[in-house]
């Protein structure tokens, strides 16, 4: 039996971000995350970023407030020992920030753009869209659609793709851009940053999408139709993913399997069993995938590398109305150690607990 422990346990809730994001800092000292007093009104409730000791749990104190919708929180990271940067909701517009931890100041922001999963060998990757075309004036080379990176180290914006060469990759393979396919989500560098990958919405794929991948030096692209879902980087050259299959008007769950995939996304190994949101340890010798899917307990499951039975089940909860209506998905991540896996952990049907459990007596 594994102990469940929350980062908070007062009133309202606690929120961690997206899998494969990274609520420490690579110094082990800290832990970001978010509490919010209410999830029935997300946008017009506050939500406050918090840090505490990761150890500890304590030294609790608040770094900043925004406002954003329940999913995913504000998908706080670190991005050094020094930053955090998290989502925030102005005019009705995604916007990012990178905050110092010691002073609250706003180092870089705000940036109207879409956030990423978490920072890559310096470089924070977002994308924008027609939507944020205009709305940073304070950062001037933010002019136009595409990928950018924001080198944290020294400010520098970089737009390392271009609106055409998504469109073309997507034209070139044979499918039909939509109105959409510009408004990327899961942007993703590499660890060597040197690939790029983005999830794509395609006419032909309505149900999971396309994935599209970009050799940033050599501009070769691999695109990937009806894409495996919530995929991250396994290594510079293959990412982990959940293949699933979309039937009798449904997306099932007892066919889902953690899986490696080729740039190409030819499947190249199975990784655990059935997930949904997935995670692997920094030795890619344990895999972490939540049963989120309608109608069942959306349990939090750990495996070895190349088992389909999970080792263990770190959380079970059945709590239906917030995992979809109020859109608390468990969002598992381990820890830099691979010895945690933080998740989202409802306790009712209204207040949800950022979490861990320790996998210590299992390595």
């Amino acid at each position: 039996m594994f102990t469940i422990t929350p980062l908070y346990s007062g009133p309202g809730s606690s929120l961690l971000g997206m899998n494969g994001g990274q609520p420490e800092s690579p110094n082990g000292k800290w832990l970001v995350y978010a509490r919010k007093a209410s999830l029935e009104t997300p946008l017009e409730t506050d939500t406050e970023i918090w840090l505490c000791e990761r150890d500890t749990l304590a030294g609790q104190r608040k770094l900043f407030t925004v406002h954003c919708e329940n999913h995913n929180g504000p998908s706080a990271s670190f991005v050094n020992d020094q930053l955090v940067v998290f989502r925030d909701t102005i005019a009705g517009l995604s916007a990012l920030r990178m905050v110092d931890i010691d002073s609250g100041k706003v180092v870089y922001g705000p940036i109207f753009a879409k956030e990423s999963h978490c920072a890559e060998n310096g470089l924070y990757q977002f994308s924008l869209s027609d939507e944020f075309i205009g709305k940073n004036p304070a950062y001037p080379a933010l002019n136009g659609s595409g990928i950018y990176t924001l080198n944290i180290a020294s400010g520098e914006i970089a737009r390392i793709v271009e609106p055409e060469e998504i469109l073309n990759m997507v034209k070139k393979a044979g499918y039909t851009p939509t109105p959409a396919t510009l408004a990327m989500s899961h942007v993703q560098l590499n660890p060597a940053a040197d690939r790029v990958m983005m999830r794509l919405s395609v006419a032909e794929c309505p149900v999971f999408g396309a994935l599209g991948e970009i050799d940033l030096a050599t501009r070769q692209t691999h695109f990937v139709p009806d894409k495996p879902v919530h995929q991250l980087w396994f290594d510079n050259e293959s990412y982990l993913a959940t293949r699933q299959y979309y039937r009798n008007q449904k997306i099932e769950m007892a066919s889902s399997r953690i899986r490696r995939f080729s740039l190409d996304g030819a499947e190249l190994e199975t990784l655990g069993g059935v997930g949904n949101h997935i995670d692997a340890s920094p030795d890619r010798r344990w895999f972490v995938g939540d049963r989120a899917y309608p109608g069942y307990p959306a349990d939090v499951l750990l495996y070895r590398r190349g088992e389909e039975a999970p080792a263990a089940v770190l959380s079970s909860q059945n709590f239906q109305g917030i995992t979809w209506q109020k859109h608390i998905h468990p969002n598992p991540t381990f820890s830099r150690d691979g010895r945690r896996v933080y998740f989202n952990y409802p306790i009712s049907d209204t207040q949800t607990q950022a979490s861990f459990v320790s996998i210590s007596s299992l390595l």
